[in-house]
């Protein structure tokens, strides 16, 4: 009985007291608070965690949080890009306030360059970078064009204004005539292969058009801007030789964004869009047209010649505003983020559903990106995984840059000259049409069917591991796909595909390459010597191939692309397949002594399969070294905060051209050989051998200076550069009697020499307001200095073909010693007298022909400023150019009467002067000054204060993409198209029938949880 008593007296004591140890061991406390910066402003979006785990939470809008902290934890964590991570200590109290202090200085900003990281201030290179805080964000925004007006140096123009349409970036000015122009660009850590050029297609060996042109790729297209961390241009010697014989043309690297420790959040976005044309083009009227034919009768009869009949059809039609319409465009994206146990990630989705301003063109795309990341053994061991796939599907309406021949035509050409009295549709529903040429360009748009359907993916995964010290071992596996595929239609009974009775094709381009990096990394301080090195080897591995075929003659249209089968005659098939790969070694040595004097030294070593059997290696050295003198002891003026000096030198090379042209090929004839009842096809060699065919190299001097003032809140940057490119792979002519007339071979120098200037500063800062502004500015001189060497003697290249009737077969533009690429040359204009254009002589009396003008621009700048009060803001991205010119086709086949009454001219025709009998013809008439100043982007945000639903930030925008643009320039755009011509040269500022450019509207709220 005493027993039993004292059991029960132990539980009247132990099970209260387990009571409260369970309740001891799971007590946690709910921690409140705001985190604002040094001027008391909230800061939305900032990661608060536990020491020490990974439990965590975000700011809302206001800054404020709540936080649950476990019971044996005193000390929290703010951390911010761009500030000073915080730890706080808890006390009694479960209200905290916190305030974060702006990281040391601008100087102390992170950029990416080649393989790695560095500090601002670290730099010897010529490396500018700009981050998501940067990004000004329309609806119809791709990732190339978020660059637009951002970057000294870097020229970034549209190569058409229609739905997931493309631009041509180039930076420095161009370095190259056959081989490619474009810089490399580099996705967190995979160089990406792409085909800038594009492909012209015909419809027949009879009919040859260039409405199904394929155009170049965008190599960022698969990329959302929501999903873009930073975006580091490197431009000079020293920062893109690391990259070999791919940075001749500078590099792009793009870091997309990752999950952060301790941060769980999820994201919305949507924005709606609407698209209008921007231009359009002033032609006559029905009216118009009506009193221009009267005027050219009259004319006539003057001369007692027989009038010109008018066919009028009694209304007034204005063609361009039939196949335009206002195109309404919806994004929407989501992103989730998270971490826990050593990982962390980020997965986003997106959905961009982009309808042109002429009718049945448009672009849906679908992107989605996970990235991955995980540490383990104390941080030694870090492991990245990052995998992304893009999906388009786009209608494409039968516009290009070049039309090709009269019978070929495109929708918008018909726009401009089809006859305004004639009505869209006749009394029994059918599209009126004016043989044998003229088509109804609403039938263009409506019956020629042209769809493209693309895939993109792009994955790798990386390790870095510190394994000892100072030494980290790095290994990169990456694996890129790109496909296209591309059916069209013309129907049997549209005028366009007369003859042909319904034409169909189908085209499939493909390609992917592989690639392996490995790097051993070592980065050790000696007290004030610290050493930053690296050594690497790469394989990379491409292969391409496509097909092409197509067919006509069709008994009905129900079959189309869908079953080519059923045609009656098919034409000539193409295909082909191809590979090549690029094997090197590299390092990089980065030395610093008492952050005051650096120095910088690269070296790669490239092989290529696409050049002769002993030029297939090429050696890429770069120095350079810089002096911060504002950390000099001597230095005293306070004011100024940061002065460096910066040199750097360096030979980067490029090997951009097809493959196998170092080889002789052969091909198979479309004849052949019958032995019996057998027929064999015939093989003929292709292409003449080059085995001393080699890389082009540019080499490279820059001088640079950075300043900043007042702790770097005015900041800026100049440079001075000097490009030569040697050994330039042109085409050459063979001679006789080889039966091939044409091969490849290193011919030639061009030299790029220019400035670049920077300036930056936070004009106002304090608790309210904010205001920052920031101007570039660039001048680039390019000069081909030679077009002999290695045994040839080069001609002057023709290029630029002129098009349309009457004006096909002669060229704008001539590449010459002496001159810059893209120099017009012809017949200087100099009026109009008796009905007739007149032209400067030469005292012999011949027309004088030489240079008219040149597509060069003399500057180029951009202007950027943001203002931000309480929770508005407004942000403006401006740009222009001065200087350059542009050939205006369009207007040189539609300012002459001489098309009345088959074709419509410009209302200008009607007063030119010129007499009717007055053929067409190219001069510097039609070479006008393009310079411009645009307004890119206007967008206003407000972020809303949310405390509801568990809502971290909310923000709501609207932007005007494309405001307005003053320039003198008579065109649609003075920025135009940077095309490849049959001849496989680059166009610059040639203007003929692209596709318009629009002006946008668009409203958007992004919801953060």
């Amino acid at each position: 009985m005493k027993q039993s008593h004292s059991n029960m007296k132990w539980c009247c004591v132990a099970v209260p007291m387990l009571f409260a140890a369970q309740m001891a061991f799971g007590q946690t406390r709910t921690i409140t608070g705001k985190v604002t910066d040094a001027n008391r402003e909230p800061l939305a979006g900032v990661n608060v965690v536990v020491k020490g785990t990974q439990k965590g939470t975000m700011t809302n809008a206001d800054g404020s949080f709540t936080l649950t902290v476990p019971d044996g934890k005193s000390e929290i964590e703010a951390s911010f890009i761009g500030f000073t991570t915080q730890t706080i200590t808890l006390g009694s109290s479960n209200q905290v306030s916190i305030r974060l202090e702006d990281e040391m200085s601008d100087l102390d900003e992170v950029v990416v360059v080649g393989y790695g990281t560095m500090r601002k201030s670290d730099l010897t290179g010529s490396v500018k970078a700009i981050n998501s805080e940067d990004f000004k964000v329309g609806s119809n925004l791709n990732s190339q064009q978020l660059m637009q007006g951002q970057f000294a140096g870097v020229n970034i123009t549209m190569n058409s204004g229609k739905p997931g349409g493309t631009s041509a970036i180039r930076v420095r000015g161009g370095n190259s005539i056959n081989a490619a122009n474009d810089p490399l660009y580099v996705v967190d850590g995979i160089p990406l292969n792409y085909n800038s050029a594009g492909n012209k297609l015909k419809i027949s060996s009879d009919v040859q058009t260039d409405v199904f042109d394929m155009e170049g790729d965008d190599p960022l297209s698969m990329i959302d801007p929501d999903d873009i961390e930073s975006i580091n241009v490197l431009k000079d010697a020293s920062a893109t030789a690391i990259y070999g014989s791919r940075g001749a043309n500078g590099v792009i690297i793009v870091t997309t964004k990752k999950g952060r420790k301790g941060v769980k959040s999820l994201s919305y976005g949507y924005n709606i869009g609407w698209s209008v044309a921007a231009n359009k083009l002033d032609v006559l009227d029905a009216d118009g047209y009506r009193n221009a034919i009267a005027k050219v009768n009259a004319e006539l009869a003057a001369e007692s010649k027989s009038p010109v009949s008018l066919n009028d059809g009694g209304t007034d039609t204005n063609w361009q505003d039939e196949i335009m319409r206002t195109g309404v465009s919806q994004a929407h994206h989501i992103s989730m983020m998270n971490s826990g146990n050593g990982t962390s990630y980020r997965a986003s989705l997106s959905y961009n559903d982009q309808n042109g301003i002429i009718k049945n063109s448009y672009n849906e795309s679908y992107n989605g990106r996970v990235n991955i990341n995980h540490s383990a053994l104390d941080d030694k061991l870090k492991l990245d995984f990052n995998l992304a796939y893009n999906e388009q599907h786009a209608s494409q309406a039968p516009v290009s840059g070049t039309v090709g021949s009269e019978y070929g035509s495109c929708a918008l050409y018909e726009a401009y000259v089809f006859n305004p009295t004639l009505p869209v549709k006749d009394a029994t529903g059918d599209y009126v049409d004016v043989p044998p040429l003229r088509v109804n360009p609403v039938s263009f748009v409506d019956e020629v069917k042209d769809k493209r359907a693309t895939r993109k993916f792009i994955g790798n995964f990386s390790a870095d591991w510190n394994f000892w010290g100072p030494l980290t071992a790095h290994a990169n596996l990456g694996y890129t796909y790109n496909s296209i595929n591309r059916e069209s239609y013309i129907p049997k009974g549209n005028l366009f595909g007369a003859g042909l009775n319904g034409y169909s094709s189908i085209q499939k381009l493909e390609d992917y390459s592989k690639l392996m990096d490995l790097i051993l990394k070592y980065n050790q301080k000696f007290g004030d010597h610290y050493v930053d090195a690296m050594a690497g080897y790469s394989y990379q591995y491409f292969r391409n191939a496509g097909n092409f075929m197509s067919a006509q003659g069709y008994t009905t249209d129900a079959f189309n692309y869908n079953y080519i089968g059923a045609a009656s005659t098919f034409n000539n098939p193409y295909s082909y397949k191809s590979s090549n790969k690029l094997i090197s070694f590299y390092g990089r040595v980065n030395y610093n002594y008492a952050n005051r004097y650096l120095m910088t030294v690269t070296a790669r070593s490239d092989g290529s399969s696409r050049f002769g059997e002993d030029t297939k290696r090429g050696f890429f050295p770069s120095m350079a070294a810089s002096w911060r003198i504002t950390q000099e002891d001597f230095w005293d003026f306070e004011v100024m905060n940061d002065l460096k000096l910066r040199y750097s030198w360096g030979i980067t090379g490029n090997q951009e051209i097809p493959n196998y042209l170092s080889l002789n090929t052969l091909s198979p004839t479309n004849s052949g050989y019958i032995f019996g009842s057998v027929k064999y096809t015939s093989v003929l060699p292709s292409q003449f051998p080059n085995p001393d065919l080699k890389w082009e190299e540019t080499t490279q001097n820059n001088i640079g200076i950075d300043f900043g003032f007042f702790d770097s809140r005015l900041r800026g940057s100049f440079d001075w550069y000097s490009k030569k490119t040697d050994d330039l792979l042109l085409w050459v002519d063979v001679p006789a009697p080889s039966l091939i007339t044409r091969m490849m071979a290193n011919v030639g120098s061009v030299e790029n020499k220019g400035f670049e200037i920077e300036i930056g500063g936070d004009i106002i800062r304090t608790s309210d307001w904010t205001w920052t502004a920031s101007i570039n500015m660039s001048h680039n001189e390019n000069e081909v200095t030679s077009l002999s060497g290695n045994g040839w003697t080069g001609d002057d290249v023709l290029t630029a073909p002129c098009q349309g009737q009457g004006l096909s077969g002669s060229y704008s533009q001539r590449i010459k010693e002496g001159y810059s690429i893209g120099t017009f040359w012809g017949r200087e204009f100099t009026g109009i007298v008796d009905g007739k254009e007149t032209f400067r002589k030469n005292e012999d009396g011949s027309d004088w022909i030489g240079e008219i003008g040149c597509a060069m621009p003399d500057f180029t700048y951009g202007i950027n400023t943001s203002v931000r009060y309480k929770q508005w803001s407004m942000g403006i991205v401006m740009r222009g150019s001065i200087g350059n010119e542009v050939y205006n086709c369009t207007a040189n086949n539609l300012m002459y009467t001489s098309n009345l009454p088959g074709r419509n001219v410009l209302k200008d025709a009607v007063s030119s002067g010129i007499a009717y009998s007055e053929s067409k013809a190219f001069s510097s008439r039609f070479v006008e000054d393009a310079s411009f100043f645009r307004l890119d982007n206007l967008n206003f945000g407000y972020d809303f204060k949310v405390d509801a639903l568990k809502i971290a930030k909310a923000r709501a925008t609207f932007s005007i993409q494309n405001l307005f643009v003053i320039t003198d320039y008579s065109g649609l755009d003075p920025e135009v198209s940077t095309v490849i011509s049959n001849d496989g040269i680059a166009t610059l500022g040639m203007d003929y029938l692209s596709y318009p450019r629009s002006r946008t509207f668009s409203l958007g709220i992004n919801v953060t949880f």
